[in-house]
């Protein structure tokens, strides 16, 4: 019994009760040493607090300079982009006239008359020429719904597989929002948005295809893409479509570069003898 009361009068260890006694003591006994430890605190506090403005006054004194520095940046990649805009447009001029005189010379023969159509012709494979005619104009977009699954976007191999079923169906030139399509054209996902050519393309997505408009709708509806989207439409809310189309137009492929080059001599064009 007299261990139950000596438990119930002195629940904690008695070293406990020990140490607290030796520090109150040497506390009572150094009346000095409390507040040089509030006047540590305070110091460190106060440095805090000086490093705090002094990168505050210098956030601020450097923030016009970044401006301009920023400004500056923007006004060179404006000028730069025009003046590439400017070349762009000057190098479809001479592409047009090189045409021209190269037509001019090859149709004063037969054989030459040929060659031009064969040369026509390989410009519109190649995209360096605009191209216009009936065709199908296919329209894509995100579900209406606000979600971040990518279930409920268009994706970059939705758009990929929707152009190779295009091509497959006799589509002779196809564009996607104005970028025409080639044999180097690139169809990326980056983030949330698609690159075609690496130019970003707004929503919604409008494929444009010249061709014979019957025989692709045909080939093209009946595709495993146009099967996948509808059910993609049906499961996620995407927005799909397709319709034929009198009169549709695609430009020419941007910045083709020519690798190589070699004349054609002898018996093709007669010259060079």
């Amino acid at each position: 019994m007299s261990l139950l009361e000596d438990i119930a009068r002195q629940a904690l260890d008695p070293s406990y009760a020990d140490a607290a006694a030796h520090r109150a003591t040497v506390t009572a006994g150094d009346p000095v040493r409390r507040p040089a430890r509030r006047s540590l605190a305070m110091a460190g506090v106060l440095a805090a607090t000086l490093l705090l403005v002094l990168a505050a006054v210098q956030t601020h004194r450097q923030a016009p300079a970044d401006a301009r520095s920023r400004q500056t940046l923007l006004d060179q990649v404006r000028r730069e982009t025009a003046g590439i805009t400017s070349l762009e447009r000057r190098l479809d001029l001479l592409r047009d006239r090189t045409k021209a005189l190269r037509n001019s010379l090859l149709q004063t023969t037969s054989a030459g008359s040929a060659l031009a159509a064969r040369l026509d012709a390989a410009d519109l494979t190649v995209g360096t020429v605009a191209a216009s005619g009936p065709g199908l104009r296919v329209t894509v977009d995100d579900s209406s719904a606000s979600s971040s699954d990518s279930g409920n976007q268009v994706l970059d191999r939705d758009l990929q597989s929707l152009v190779n079923a295009l091509w497959g169906a006799g589509a002779e030139a196809v564009a996607i929002d104005g970028q025409r399509l080639t044999t180097q054209s690139a169809i990326r996902q980056a983030g949330s948005s698609i690159l075609v050519n690496f130019e970003p393309v707004p929503r919604p997505y409008v494929i444009t295809a010249i061709g014979n408009p019957v025989t692709m709708a045909t080939s093209f509806g009946a595709s495993p893409a146009v099967a996948r989207m509808r059910t993609y439409t049906q499961v996620y809310g995407l927005h799909f479509g397709f319709a034929r189309a009198k009169s549709l137009t695609v430009p020419r492929a941007p910045g083709l570069p020519l690798r190589y080059a070699k004349p054609l001599l002898g018996r093709r064009t007669g010259e060079g003898r």
